[in-house]
C-alpha cells in the first residue's frame, strides 16, 4: 500500500474488500446453486446490499479528491439501499405487485444516475 498515494489508500482498500464480499458470496451462491438447482435471489441481494454501498463510498472516496461533500455519499447510500430492497421486495417477497415496487427501484436508480 505504500506504493500508492496517501489520498487513494482508503479506496482501494475499500475497493479489496467489495472484491473479497463479492468473492465469498458467490462462491457461495454457486455451491448453492449446484445443491439446489435454484437461484440464489436472497443471497444475491445480501451481497448487493453489502457492496453497493461500499461501492457509493468507493466513489465517493474518489470524488472527495475533486472536492465532492459527504452528503453525496450518504445520499448515494440511501438511494442504493432504497433501489435493492425494493427490487427485492419485488423480485421475492409481493411479486404480484412486482411492477410496483420495480418502478420505485427504478426511481431510485435514476436519482441516482442524475445526481
Amino acid at each position: 500500500m505504500s506504493s500508492f498515494d496517501k489520498k487513494w489508500r482508503t479506496s482501494i482498500l475499500v475497493s479489496g474488500l467489495i472484491t473479497f464480499i463479492a468473492a465469498v458470496h458467490y462462491w457461495y451462491m454457486r455451491d448453492y446453486w449446484a445443491a439446489f438447482e435454484e437461484s440464489p435471489t436472497f443471497f444475491r441481494y445480501v451481497d448487493w446490499v453489502l457492496t453497493v454501498p461500499l461501492m457509493c463510498v468507493e466513489f465517493f472516496l474518489i470524488l472527495k479528491v475533486a472536492g465532492a461533500k459527504k452528503s453525496l455519499m450518504w445520499r448515494l447510500i440511501f438511494l442504493s439501499v432504497v433501489m435493492l430492497v425494493t427490487g427485492y421486495i419485488g423480485e421475492a417477497v409481493l411479486r404480484d405487485q412486482a411492477w410496483l415496487w420495480g418502478l420505485i427501484s427504478g426511481i431510485a436508480y435514476f436519482v441516482i444516475v442524475y445526481d
